[in-house]
């Protein structure tokens, strides 16, 4: 399942994507001493030696292009395929946006619409009555009338294009980046009202090139959809955590659901994907349409190198101190309630260790700077337009030394991170609360103010902080984390008395702290800031000081990440003014096109297969003895003689997909689906910095395997024969 979970909000780097083409040989361009990265974070020299001999393949920046950018002519010369503007606006209207998250598409005339079992997992889950589990058991409407309303989701799609660069971006030269970037979301508001009031379209004005070009989509919004088949969860999601971003794979990762119109009758809609039932073959070119969301490519060397040594090891750490933690929970029941935690967490830690990998790559290291070298090659060819960028880099440069400086000691102190304690959480909490209270209630925080102030109050006072038995382990976590990335006099890092581990630290704080009493919080609420530091309750001392930290390290955070914004926007449009519109712009949860072909990879010595077989998912059942999470659901177990074992089921391709593309369909030359995306490999997860991974694959449900399912698993003909009769 290919997606980001909301891990720590305030880690996250803002991302940039582009892309590069070409791959003449790199001018001489170097880094000038006055330019070189900081020790720290300064590439190590096997790369950069690398960098001056490795080619580039031309798509460094990814192959997520926009329909009225799309690379004809390339796809032409690479394929032998002339993509007609009438193939184009059919694909284009044959896709859609799933709700906040998610792609799909239409797939019949009558409003059917494809997407992942992932993404409608919401719907399924929502959808049942009293005494229906449909995660469980599945669902599948024969008929339109049993079709269920998914509450609150809706479908857009993408029906008309403009650009709207000129009126966006004229006057900005006596504009701050400030002023400008409050311009712009003026402006783009009123285009978008006006839109809206002169039509019955959903608009959005869409930032490419970091505001070297805007466009504004339009999408006709469809609000009533309903459910017609889901599978279980347990085909759904075949093979659980262990096997997300592996492959290869085995789930029947889809969902259909139904467009509706206003009138209560499902939408016509005549531009769709056709079905092909015998589906992808090893070596055909196949296309993905979806709405990525964003991926970090276009970024500097040296922000390469921040997330290289800093951010990423850092989150990285949390996450595995967090898992460690849950994992070592003795109450089984309490185990169970944390399950999905658990999941989530599990993902989030294969994820990123799968991008730390990929940073910490000599060859994609020295890929990238290569790249940086051409493209600053390409400014120096026109020397005016290269003095407009005098000085970039080495301000790039120097604004991820001060972030490094500052990142731990902000994600550290923050009280509310991953490795939350939550006796450290709530005495944080009570003195927040002492502070916010000895200021004016119109000075206060809104939690703080009148009705929010009374729930405030009471969550804090109904909070048992022994609840779940983390707390200690939690505050051991985070002064670990702490001693390792901290000053030594350091409040968190500090913590341990002369030769006490942070276990042993933690215990103690806890034990010695009175913050788990109710009626000691009450009391405490009621005091100063002054009083209730005067107490001289080690947990309440340890958080203040923390807070204290934290704040500082915060308001510094706002101060250079603004500055880096601004340098940032400078580099983006130093690579606008270097390759135009010959690259794909960065993903903006907008709908894409991105070409690739069905390929076998290098694997554990062997190769990867191109595609599995519905055999293969009874073999992995029988090899781990039908255990959890490889265990077959019963339809399955019901069906075994009657199921084509040789059916494909899953199958890998190029195609360049990151969170938001879940759902998005595998369309062939000729418009019809040959199958569903639905994750990557743990081998493509450095294309988030870096397009062209070895071995990076899309992964894919095959749409000869979902025609196989739903004939012989689960009965579900009438469905087959809509989408077949298209």
């Amino acid at each position: 399942m290919r997606q980001r979970i909301a891990v720590l909000p305030i880690l996250l780097l803002i991302s940039f994507a582009a892309a590069c083409g070409g791959t003449a040989p790199p001018p001489e361009v170097e880094l000038t001493p006055a330019e070189a990265a900081p020790p720290r974070l300064a590439p190590p020299n096997d790369a950069v030696e690398m960098a001056r001999t490795v080619e580039l393949t031309g798509s460094e920046m990814g192959t997520m292009w926009t329909f009225e950018g799309a690379p004809v002519e390339r796809w032409e010369d690479q394929y032998g395929f002339t993509a007609t503007d009438d193939w184009l606006e059919r694909v284009r209207l044959s896709s859609l946006r799933y709700g906040q998250f998610c792609s799909a598409s239409f797939v019949s005339g009558s409003g059917l619409v494809m997407t992942n079992h992932h993404c409608a997992r919401s719907c399924v889950d929502a959808v049942g009555q009293e005494g229906e589990d449909f995660l469980r058991d599945g669902f599948y409407a024969e008929t339109h009338t049993e079709e269920r309303t998914c509450p609150g989701l809706y479908l857009d799609q993408l029906v008309a294009i403009s650009d709207v660069t000129e009126r966006l971006t004229g006057g900005e030269e006596d504009m701050t980046a400030t002023e400008r970037a409050q311009a712009v979301g003026t402006l783009s508001g009123e285009i978008e009202d006006e839109c809206e009031a002169a039509s019955d379209h959903t608009c959005q004005v869409v930032s490419l090139y970091h505001g070297g070009r805007y466009m504004l989509y339009e999408y006709q919004r469809y609000p009533d959809v309903r459910l017609v088949f889901a599978p279980e969860l347990q085909t759904g999601f075949y093979g659980g955590d262990p096997d997300n971003f592996t492959y290869p794979r085995y789930a029947l990762d889809v969902s259909f659901v139904r467009a509706y119109g206003p009138d209560g009758k499902p939408v016509a809609s005549p531009e769709h994907f056709g079905w092909d039932p015998e589906g992808a073959q090893e070596g055909e070119v196949v296309f993905v349409t979806g709405n990525p969301g964003s991926t970090s490519r276009q970024i500097a060397v040296s922000q390469f190198m921040y997330e290289r040594e800093i951010r990423h090891p850092l989150i990285l750490q949390f996450l595995d101190q967090r898992l460690e933690a849950l994992h070592a929970i003795p109450d089984p029941q309490l185990a169970r309630q944390m399950a999905n935690q658990i999941f989530g967490l599990s993902n989030t830690q294969k994820l990123f260790r799968g991008e730390l990998g990929g940073l910490r790559s000599t060859e994609l290291l020295a890929r990238k700077i290569r790249w940086e070298q051409e493209m600053r090659g390409q400014l120096n060819a026109d020397p005016e337009a290269a003095r407009g960028f005098a000085g970039l880099w080495d301000r790039i440069a120097r604004l991820q030394e001060e972030k490094a400086d500052l990142y731990p000691q902000l994600v550290i102190d923050n009280t509310d991170n991953l490795v939350a304690s939550e006796h450290l959480q709530l005495a944080a909490a009570v003195s927040t609360w002492a502070d916010q209270m000895a200021l004016p209630e119109d000075q206060r925080a809104a939690p703080f103010k009148g009705d929010a102030a009374d729930q405030t109050r009471q969550r804090l006072l109904e909070t048992d902080p022994a609840a779940s038995g983390l707390s200690a382990a939690m505050l051991a976590g985070r002064i670990e984390i702490a001693r390792d990335w901290l000053a030594t006099d350091d409040p968190l890092a500090s913590a341990p008395r002369p030769g006490e581990t942070a276990e042993q630290a933690a215990r103690r704080l806890i034990s010695g702290s009175q913050i788990g009493d109710a009626d000691f919080r009450r009391r405490a609420m009621s005091m100063s800031p002054e009083s209730l530091a005067a107490l001289g309750d080690p947990l309440i001392d340890l958080a203040r000081a923390i807070r204290a930290k934290g704040q500082a390290a915060g308001q510094a955070w706002q101060d250079v990440t603004g500055r880096e914004n601004a340098a940032s926007e400078r580099f983006a449009k130093a690579v606008f003014e270097a390759f135009g519109t010959d690259l794909p712009p960065d993903a903006t949860f907008t709908l894409r096109i991105t070409d690739g072909v069905v390929e076998r990879y290098p694997y554990n010595g062997t190769f990867a297969p191109p595609h599995t077989t519905i055999y293969g998912l009874y073999a992995r059942s029988a090899e781990f003895g039908n255990e959890d999470p490889w265990t077959l659901a019963d339809s399955w177990e019901e069906a075994r003689d009657e199921v084509d074992m040789s059916a494909p089921l899953d199958f890998v391709s190029t195609n360049d997909i990151t969170g938001g593309n879940s759902g998005s369909p595998v369309v062939d030359k000729d418009a019809r689906v040959v199958g569903l995306a639905f994750d990557g490999n743990i081998e493509s997860l450095p294309n988030e910095f870096l397009f062209g991974a070895p071995g990076g694959r899309t992964v894919s449900v095959h749409s000869a395997g979902i025609i196989e399912a739903l004939r012989s698993v689960y009965d579900a003909d009438a469905l087959v024969k809509e989408l077949l009769s298209e």
